[in-house]
């Protein structure tokens, strides 16, 4: 699988280049589900200082983290959440995406997350840690945010234009303003027969995000991999090469909003490549992090095919509902 890393900054230049980077994105997308993004204006010290957060943070007494933890259930997540608490290994069961419950078997992920969405979100306020407890991760991070929004954005309207939609289409069915989430992960260090050889523990699970788009940004540990479309079932290391690259994979509702002409990514998190037991049954994989931006639509924007991709040949593969409707039965599923 030949996942390609494309030069963002293509997309700030010329007509010509902005229309020759659409294309690129609407093809890797359509082969492999996945690009790598660079010079997508995070700068080397923006990405160092994500990481510093996310390791200052998980580093925070267990005391503390309780004081904001995220509560199971059918809602957008916010707050912590201790290992355990996600299962993601029934979010797509049988080759397909889950909206119903189904008994987990004791299949769990072995991470942290600390989840957030927009500041103005009065329905589902974040929960942060003190100031005092980690002083500037609160601004910091909503910056991030902020960027990261409207990256994905931008990338939408690339959409729009290779898919020769009216510029704005996909952002429109954002609605406003998106219900974006920002996620942090922590995979603590583990030894590696506790995720490997069948075990009902993975760092997470084969799943496909619940949004429009994901742009995710991890460290040099390794161990994502993303399936090989030339090979259903089967999937492919996809580690951090260059310094500053953002992965960038596609969501639930941007394969229903193209009425199934873009699909989701399915993509895990394991051992990375060359783990193995056989070599040293004790190998320990080091911890982990990554952060994961999530652009969402509008709660109350649909969820439904565009028009503009559905007529006499291709009737509407998804049935009409709400983003908020979807994401409740999303959710629903890993608790």
């Amino acid at each position: 699988m030949d996942v390609k890393t494309l030069d963002f900054s293509k997309f700030q230049g010329s007509e010509a280049a902005r229309s020759e980077f659409a294309h690129e994105l609407l093809k890797a997308f359509s082969n492999a589900g996945v690009v790598k993004l660079i010079n997508h204006g995070f700068d080397g010290e923006t990405m160092s200082r994500l990481f510093r957060w996310s390791e200052e943070f998980f580093s925070l007494p267990m005391e503390e983290k309780l004081k904001f933890p995220n509560v199971d259930g059918p809602k957008p997540q916010r707050g912590w959440s201790s290992v355990g608490s996600e299962k993601t290994g029934t979010l797509n069961t049988h080759d397909k995406i889950s909206l119903e419950r189904v008994e987990h078997d004791g299949r769990a992920d072995f991470k942290e997350h600390f989840d957030i969405g927009r500041t103005d979100d009065k329905e589902f306020p974040n929960l942060w840690p003190s100031e005092s407890a980690i002083p500037g991760f609160k601004e910091w991070t909503e910056q991030y945010f902020r960027n990261a929004e409207q990256i994905t954005l931008d990338l939408l309207s690339a959409l729009d234009m290779a898919m020769t939609m009216p510029n704005g289409t996909l952002s429109r069915q954002c609605g406003g303003p998106p219900a974006s989430e920002l996620r942090l992960n922590y995979f603590p260090a583990t030894r590696a027969s506790n995720i490997m050889d069948g075990s009902s523990t993975q760092r997470i699970w084969q799943h496909t995000d619940f949004g429009v788009m994901t742009l995710l940004a991890q460290d040099t540990r390794g161990g994502l991999e993303i399936e090989d479309r030339r090979n259903p079932g089967t999937f492919q290391p996809a580690p951090l090469v260059e310094k500053n690259e953002l992965i960038v994979m596609m969501g639930d509702i941007l394969e229903r909003w193209t009425n199934g002409m873009l699909r989701a990514t399915l993509h895990r998190v394991t051992a990375p490549t060359g783990t193995s037991l056989e070599a040293d049954p004790n190998a320990v994989l080091p911890a982990r992090f990554s952060v994961a931006f999530f652009l969402k639509p509008h709660r109350d924007s649909s969820a439904g095919p565009v028009k503009y991709l559905v007529d006499a040949n291709r009737e509407s593969q998804y049935e009409e509902m709400t983003a908020i409707e979807y994401q409740r039965l999303r959710t629903s599923v890993v608790y």
